[in-house]
């Protein structure tokens, strides 16, 4: 990361814009598939308007908003995204893609992930068709059914599309427009997808591009991991 002219400027392959349920999921796809991702941040999640969630897989017993959204970009952290708070407040063309204006910082992306239902109006920067939504006082986004804009190198997902808001659903589509992402970028891309070691000699295959085999030693590993963080933060929460 640099300095010019008193703004940070930095690189990266995706920026997703919104850290919601989409926003967080596209960001941990692309960055598990090994593409340098930012997830921009403008604390105007849709989710935050939910009194509770009783409808979020793997919560039978719902999960407060706050802590859904946490859990998400924690996620992303965890995946290797670099999360930043900030609104876009331009988007242009640059020699290798697109760069991202927020106050005091650009970012230079070779694709964009749309996510943010509170505000698109940057898209129409670069000629992103948008249309009003029915209901509504707010703009969506047409895509080809796989999260392509009209605009090469811009995605959408979620509401901004008029994907159903509830959350779950949300994040499914930000995941799906992800995988369309890296499958235009990463052709050989099979999958993300963790299995025990030896499983794709056992077929005489070569392990795919985005599998990852691990040891029955590691795979323990990894389970107690997940199980002491969910602890820890859970166990950190007032009531």
């Amino acid at each position: 990361m640099t300095r010019t002219d008193s703004t940070e400027t930095a690189s990266f392959d995706v920026a997703v814009v919104g850290a919601g349920p989409a926003g967080c999921a596209a960001g941990v796809f692309c960055s598990r598939a090994d593409l340098e991702t930012i997830v921009l941040e403008d604390g105007r999640s849709t989710l935050q308007k939910s009194a509770y969630v009783e409808n979020y897989l793997g919560f039978p017993a719902g999960i407060e908003p706050r802590s859904l959204l946490e859990l998400g970009r924690e996620h992303a952290r965890e995946a290797g995204c670099t999360l930043r708070d900030g609104r876009v407040e331009t988007l242009s063309r640059s020699d290798d893609g697109f760069e991202l204006r927020l106050e005091g910082a650009s970012i230079e992306a070779d694709a964009v992930i749309a996510t943010s239902w509170a505000d698109s109006d940057y898209l129409q920067d670069v000629g992103v068709s948008t249309e009003p939504e029915e209901p509504g006082p707010v703009d969506i986004v047409p895509t080809d059914g796989d999260g392509r804009t009209d605009v090469e190198g811009i995605y959408a997902a979620g509401r901004l599309t008029s994907t159903h808001h509830q959350a779950l659903v949300a994040a499914g589509d930000g995941a799906s427009v992800a995988l369309t992402l890296i499958n235009d970028v990463v052709p050989d891309f099979y999958n993300d997808w963790i299995a025990l070691e030896g499983y794709y000699a056992h077929y005489d295959r070569e392990v795919p591009v985005g599998v990852e085999e691990i040891d029955h030693e590691e795979r323990t590993r990894r389970a107690n991991r997940g199980r002491e963080r969910l602890l820890e933060y859970f166990g950190s929460r007032d009531g």
